[in-house]
């Protein structure tokens, strides 16, 4: 009899939570993609055993953050406010999604840039190569050729930072 009484109060727990995301999803309200306070992990026992199950940090957020990003849809894409702002944010969106494996292409300007470069898996080789078609297009596409320092200047910042700082950059 316990056991039922447990596995009733999981469910209403589970349900609970799925009514919450899709009334949040129905109203329009997404909250912006980031990364858990512990990753990327800041400890050397952190980073040596990242993907190491049981040992590392905890990487099932992934999955949280592909889920949240593919529920998006192209409606959302007026927060950018239209313009070159709108057109620069979505043709990047585009390469990511494309490379990164992102179900949908559409960020926000409230993301995390690391986040929305990164992808939405654990991975090393995927964000340096998608980083790679993002900087060509923006130097084909765009006219918009940006020194390393901009990235690092910028690596903690939200996506929409960056369109607008990279929309800084074509206008000088």
């Amino acid at each position: 009899m316990r056991a039922y009484a447990t596995l009733a109060r999981i469910r209403r727990h589970y349900a609970a939570r799925l009514n919450s995301s899709v009334r949040r999803r129905k109203r329009g309200t997404m909250s912006a993609l980031r990364f858990p306070e512990h990753f990327p992990p800041k400890d050397r026992w952190g980073k040596f055993f990242i993907g190491v199950r049981w040992l590392g940090p905890d990487l099932s957020f992934f999955k949280t953050l592909k889920t949240a990003q593919a529920q998006r849809a192209a409606q959302e894409l007026t927060a950018w406010g239209g313009g070159a702002r709108q057109t620069l944010a979505h043709a990047i969106s585009r390469v990511l999604a494309r490379s990164l494996g992102w179900k949908s292409e559409v960020f926000l300007p409230e993301d995390s840039a690391a986040v929305v470069f990164h992808g939405p898996r654990y991975d090393f080789s995927d964000p340096e190569s998608a980083f790679a078609e993002v900087v060509e297009m923006l130097a084909i596409d765009f006219r918009i050729v940006v020194p390393e320092s901009f990235w690092a200047r910028y690596a903690e910042a939200s996506f929409g930072e960056i369109i607008d700082a990279l929309l800084n950059e074509r206008a000088a």
